[in-house]
């Protein structure tokens, strides 16, 4: 803005700019200072909530005190519930006092200060009057150095409440009385707060400052009640739970039943919490148990809770529960590929959601079924002669006491393909070197790009012929795959330009039985 070089003209526009932009910040709208004043007296109610319960907890160890006579215990947490309770009320006392002369206008020495005049209309639950003032109260807690006062106030109002517990106690004690600056900020406690802020905003952190006081009164004495009693759990948080009875996954037409009630539980209360035997971590009074989903079905895990009671003994609450693991449930079928192939096993995979493993049935209309030896694996062999063209599979569940048939798929049957025909390492027809047909030592069936592996065809017998490009034709019938007697495999050895050699009429033994092979292999010597 004042870089380059500019006319006065223009110097004096962007100075004005500036002082525009820094009066603009200054200025805190009334709907702000509105939400202050709204808050404060949310507060101030559940101020007067927690005075009640406080009140009643006082009066609780007083009875106590009554029809205990006799017990130390008892006199000890009266005497000690009494002092906490005067800290508080010597915290509260200060803290209203500063919240009047700010609001009131009367200064440290209690003379009439013209900039206040009190709230609105009069009233003491009305909005204040000079709501929007940041003058005062910054000189009163900076300058004049309450603020540096206050703070030390909240950190020993806070000490003296809670050093009336034992040392065990006091570490359940989470007072938000406090002097922590923001993460990061290089100001002090009350500059960061007071500094700044319109009076709305301190008047509200001042009755913060209250209810916190109070909150810490009323924790200390949960506690000094609680070791009379040896109640050791305070319930502070309810949450309505849903346990199914017979899981999530239900069939069509079956019910689906669960018990619905209100649990309660203490953000404060500590236990021990273990799962198949491994620690679970614990958070405000609830476990976080997790654990990484493996194979499919059904899943039981059991656990015990282990809570220490006021007088050292533990007390233990065993439980177990159960879920289901399921595969996603996206399917995706080549439906024009689903084929069952005769004379082999046949694997398949059977699963159903929210079932586990032995509450599936399964059956085939055609063939033999059985178990692969996994949860849910299976093998389908269909005899190499059967005349159908297609089986269904079939598939159920038990539950419930009773079957109910989940689904069914359809497959097509068919043969196992026959084998390709190879002369040594020759496979197709055609023009190939004379050194390939002479190193021809045997003839094979192989079936290549199946689907399945291990599937094996031998040859049994097969025809060779030798066409020489002049001269008679030698023919052989051979029992076997090899090249024998030795007379064809010599007559190969003299191969020429322009000889042919066939092998046809093979036949193979593989799972179907003996088939024959109607392809031949046709070699032209080149």
């Amino acid at each position: 803005m004042s870089g380059g070089n500019v006319s006065p003209r223009q110097k004096m526009i962007n100075m004005m700019y500036l002082v525009l932009t820094a009066l603009l910040a200054l200025n805190v709208s009334a709907e702000i200072l509105r939400a202050f004043h709204l808050v404060e007296v949310s507060m101030e109610k559940a101020g007067a909530n927690i005075d009640k319960k406080n009140s009643d907890i006082l009066k609780s160890i007083d009875s106590y005190v009554t029809n205990n006579p006799s017990d130390e215990k008892g006199k000890n947490a009266q005497v000690q519930a009494a002092k906490c309770n005067n800290t508080a009320k010597a915290a509260l006392k200060y803290l209203g006092d500063l919240k009047t002369l700010l609001v009131d206008g009367v200064d440290k020495d209690g003379k009439p200060n013209a900039k206040f005049s009190g709230r609105k209309e009069g009233k003491e639950d009305g909005e204040i009057e000079d709501a929007s003032n940041m003058e005062k109260h910054a000189n009163l807690f900076i300058i004049q150095g309450k603020g540096a006062e206050l703070k030390n106030n909240i950190n020993k109002w806070r000490t003296d409440m809670i050093s009336v517990l034992s040392p065990d106690l006091q570490k359940l004690i989470k007072s938000d009385l406090n002097t922590d600056v923001s993460k990061g900020s290089t100001q002090t406690w009350e500059s960061e707060l007071f500094e700044h802020s319109p009076l709305a905003a301190v008047i509200t952190l001042l009755t913060k400052t209250e209810n916190d006081v109070k909150n810490t009164e009323a924790q200390v004495l949960d506690e000094l009640k609680k070791d009379l009693t040896k109640v050791n759990i305070v319930v502070d948080q309810f949450e309505a739970k849903v346990i199914p009875n017979k899981g999530t996954y239900i069939i069509a037409g079956g019910k689906y039943e669960a018990d619905i009630f209100l649990a309660a539980s203490s953000s404060r209360s500590t236990f021990d919490l273990s799962v198949n035997g491994s620690n679970v971590n614990v958070e405000s009074g609830i476990g976080k148990y997790s654990v990484s989903a493996s194979g499919q079905g059904l899943k039981k895990y059991k656990g015990v809770i282990t809570q220490k009671q006021i007088d050292g003994t533990d007390k233990k609450y065993e439980f177990e529960s159960e879920y289901f693991v399921t595969q996603p449930l996206a399917v995706v079928s080549a439906t024009k590929m689903n084929v069952i192939y005769r004379a082999i096993p046949n694997p398949i995979s059977v699963s159903v959601p929210g079932f586990d493993a032995s509450q599936i049935l399964v059956s085939s209309s055609v063939g033999s079924l059985s178990s692969a030896g996994q949860n849910g694996m299976y093998n389908i062999m269909v005899a190499p002669g059967d005349v159908n063209k297609e089986l269904t599979i079939s598939v159920s569940v038990k539950a419930d006491g009773a079957t109910k048939k989940m689904g069914e798929m359809m497959f097509r049957l068919k043969n196992i393909p026959k084998p390709n025909p190879q002369l040594g390492s020759i496979e197709a027809d055609g023009e190939v070197e004379a050194a390939k047909i002479k190193a021809g030592n045997a003839v094979f069936a192989l079936l290549k790009d199946f689907a399945f592996e291990g599937i094996k065809y031998d040859v049994k017998n097969f025809t060779i012929i030798y066409q020489p490009k002049t001269g008679a034709s030698i023919v052989e019938t051979i029992n076997g795959s090899n090249l024998v007697p030795a007379r064809m495999k010599g007559v190969l050895q003299n191969v020429r330009t322009g000889d042919k050699v066939l092998v046809v009429n093979i036949k193979a033994q593989g799972p179907q039985g003996l088939v024959p092979i109607p392809k031949g292999v046709i070699a032209i010597c080149k």
